[in-house]
């Protein structure tokens, strides 16, 4: 499959590309450093000539790369990889490009979800940093997409980091759980609904799979962070965010009662009773616009591997 994918490719990028796939077939890290050195001055200078095209398949090489070397589990070269993606994501959002950009938050995801099923757990949680930062940055200056770009990340990262049995799970996927409750929060204090709603969505599929796994703590904090961006969308006055908080709560506490698990189904009792005095109906408008969204992340995530 990789050769069928290189085979597509021309010119120098290219060659940077099968460049940097041969060295992690050797192992070989200086060569890896050399092929994405190459492919993040380009992308660099396509973005600052508004080449978006060439950048987007430069960035697609980067994110190949940073792949096949968490498959492999070269470390020093995943991590590379997401660094190489940090430099050109400066130059794209300065550059106010929105499709490059939301290409990059997408391709941190991917790295890190795929580090997280190898057990490399240090990529996986730079991967999430890198991108908690970048939600801040993108909720901050109404960059809505891009903000849903993020908590697509965050959460392909955070429900792989709880399906491996890995010693370090918990504080990764703490660090997914809060970069996507602070992201969350913002949106909705900024109010970006769709991104809000996003991170509520990211964090009830992660809260699936924790608790999948039994782990209470971490649905726990899950619940948590979902109040907090209900909470924060309640005060916008942005009834479809606030209508998916209390439905993604309700169904963790149904969840966690139907798996004996009482720490979790407390927790999330505790978040619920925050939206009792609210007027929340089963209403088929907001559950149609949460659909749409869910549809929208899914087809964005699918066009990113």
């Amino acid at each position: 499959m990789k050769r069928s994918f290189k085979a597509m490719l021309s010119g120098e990028n290219d060659q940077a590309l099968r460049k940097g796939l041969d060295s992690i077939d050797e192992e070989f890290d200086e060569g890896v450093s050399q092929a994405l050195a190459s492919l993040t001055e380009k992308g660099k200078g396509y973005l600052s000539e508004r080449k978006e095209l060439e950048a987007e398949r430069t960035i697609s090489s980067i994110n190949e790369i940073g792949k096949a070397a968490a498959l492999r589990g070269m470390e020093n070269a995943a991590v590379n990889a997401i660094r190489s993606l940090e430099q050109i994501l400066r130059c794209s959002m300065k550059q106010n490009m929105e499709s490059s950009t939301i290409r990059i938050l997408l391709s941190f995801g991917t790295i890190g979800k795929v580090a997280a099923e190898q057990q490399l757990e240090t990529v996986a949680k730079f991967a999430a940093s890198v991108l908690g930062k970048s939600g801040n940055t993108a909720a901050l200056l109404n960059r809505e997409r891009e903000t849903i770009a993020v908590t697509i990340g965050l959460g392909e990262i955070g429900k792989a980091v709880t399906q491996m049995k890995i010693p370090d799970v918990s504080e990764n996927a703490a660090i997914c759980v809060t970069c996507l409750g602070e992201t969350g929060k913002l949106a909705a204090q900024k109010t970006l609904e769709e991104a809000a709603i996003g991170a509520e969505l990211m964090l009830e599929e992660m809260a699936a799979a924790a608790m999948e796994e039994n782990l209470q703590n971490a649905a726990g904090s899950i619940a948590a962070s979902i109040e907090e961006i209900g909470k924060s969308a309640e005060e916008e006055e942005m009834e479809n965010a606030v209508f998916q908080a209390a439905s993604a709560l309700q169904t963790i506490v149904s969840s966690a009662e139907n798996r004996y698990l009482n720490d979790t189904s407390i927790a999330a009792k505790i978040a619920l009773e925050s939206f009792n005095e609210l007027d929340v109906i089963n209403d088929k408008n907001s559950i149609k616009k949460i659909e749409e969204i869910r549809e929208m992340m899914r087809a964005l995530w699918a066009d990113s591997k």
